[in-house]
């Protein structure tokens, strides 16, 4: 496994990070615990987390999961975004949602909307609002500090002066290390253009959305999530007479389509942490050999990145 410091006084995080959106939701507890302890022990250090999954329940999990294990690990966690009031009556109901999805995966969107989404509070971003949920995610994580506080879901002007102060504080107190904004790219982009490297940036990438591309080469530090976004449509590609290409004219099989997808995220020069959800050994062993024995030449990479850039022609 390759390593990145993405800010100073950080400890490394693995270039290929777990991605916690669906512990304590789409899989239950006994199952994210094995998920996250087989991540560990196969070099992952880097986890990301928030106050939104999992019903809320996320945090404490991975506090759970990471017990004896705290040092080891990158925490990046987020604020501004929580889960929404029907959660908590529905929490109880899990077990029986997860099974039923488990045989019927079309009734995940019926789930979602009886849930309802997180509500987008006027003063999510307030000092006070910042405040409260890194307390609530300090104890659900049972840690002193985290590794890094992203606004989750913010655009530039809610990043004042006020909660820059905050967040500064709270770094001299040593209850954060970093800070900065898991937003949208156009969002980053303009965060960017105001604080330049004074923050960390996390945003979708993949080949069908090469949002990395868009910003400064160079440096590793941009983290990024959703490397198969945009799988169906490729893999609808690979089914069209024209096909797709390698370098030397091979074919992309679609065997190869996850595979490609993820090494192409990893060579981006500006990435430092690619986000993956690896819920089972399957995808754990799948996405580790990626990140650790890159199959794909540059040569490979580059002529799949054409191809994906030819299906939106084709498909629409």
């Amino acid at each position: 496994m390759d390593y990145a410091t993405l800010a100073p006084g950080l400890p490394p995080s693995s270039r290929l990070g777990f991605g916690c959106g669906s512990i304590m939701g789409r899989v239950g507890k006994a199952e994210s615990l094995r998920a996250i302890a087989a991540a560990i022990d196969h070099g992952v250090t880097h986890f990301d987390i928030a106050r939104l999954y999992g019903y809320g329940e996320a945090e404490a999990l991975l506090g759970e999961a990471l017990r004896g294990r705290r040092h080891q690990v990158v925490i990046a966690s987020k604020f501004g975004l929580s889960a929404p009031r029907a959660a908590t009556a529905l929490r109880r109901l899990k077990p029986l949602a997860q099974s039923a999805i488990a045989a019927l995966p079309g009734l995940r969107p019926m789930l979602r909307s009886a849930i309802g989404t997180s509500p987008r509070t006027a003063d999510r971003f307030s000092v006070a609002a910042a405040r409260a949920s890194l307390d609530r995610s300090l104890a659900a994580l049972a840690t002193d500090h985290l590794d890094i506080l992203f606004l989750h879901d913010c655009a530039a002007e809610d990043l004042g002066g006020e909660l820059i102060a905050f967040l500064d504080a709270q770094r001299a107190a040593g209850k954060i290390r970093a800070y900065g904004a898991a937003t949208g790219i156009a969002e980053v982009a303009a965060l960017r253009d105001r604080h330049s490297e004074a923050l960390l940036y996390q945003f979708a990438n993949s080949v069908c959305a090469p949002n990395a591309a868009t910003l400064p080469q160079g440096a590793r530090r941009f983290v990024t999530h959703s490397p198969f976004l945009g799988v169906d449509r490729l893999g609808a590609a690979l089914a069209d007479p024209g096909g797709g290409g390698l370098a030397d004219g091979r074919a992309v099989q679609g065997a190869d389509l996850h595979r490609l997808m993820l090494e192409w995220a990893l060579a981006a020069e500006n990435v430092a942490v690619v986000l993956c959800s690896m819920l089972d050994q399957a995808h754990l062993s799948a996405n580790l050999a990626a990140a650790e024995r890159p199959q794909f030449g540059a040569a490979d990479i580059a002529g799949f990145a054409a191809f994906a850039r030819s299906a939106p022609a084709r498909f629409g």
